[in-house]
């Protein structure tokens, strides 16, 4: 029997994570034209409607923008970490840095810059 090794730096290196907002454009945009799942489409936007921090389409666009600008610029930051930012709403660096591991090293003696960088993202809701 062959065995398969998942590896998470090799996902999460190469998976896109969408925060709930976009789950939710993605839905709204199919929903009109869904004929077999359409109640489980529903049920599921409405779980993602509850816990998204982005209200309009153009404020999660904006928000996607901002944070890939700033990883393209070099900030330390995946999109597994953005993901899990938006989607538990964490908007404070001590937060972040005790929900995810993986940011604590990144942000030592950094915390100002990762604030900074989450009062800039949750700037962009609109309500």
């Amino acid at each position: 029997m062959a065995t398969v090794v998942l590896s998470l730096a090799e996902f999460k290196n190469n998976a896109r994570c969408l925060w709930n907002a976009e789950v939710s454009v993605i839905l709204e945009s199919r929903l009109d034209k869904e004929t077999t799942n359409r109640y489980m489409m529903g049920d599921i936007l409405a779980y993602v409607n509850k816990f998204k921090n982005f209200k309009s389409r153009s404020d999660v666009q904006e928000a996607r923008e901002f944070a890939t600008k700033k990883e393209n610029e070099g900030f330390p930051i995946h999109d597994f970490e953005l993901a899990i930012i938006n989607n538990c709403g964490i908007s404070s660096e001590e937060e972040a840095r005790e929900l995810l591991p993986t940011l604590h090293d990144k942000f030592v003696n950094r915390g100002d810059e990762l604030q900074k960088f989450l009062d800039d993202l949750n700037g962009k809701h609109s309500g």
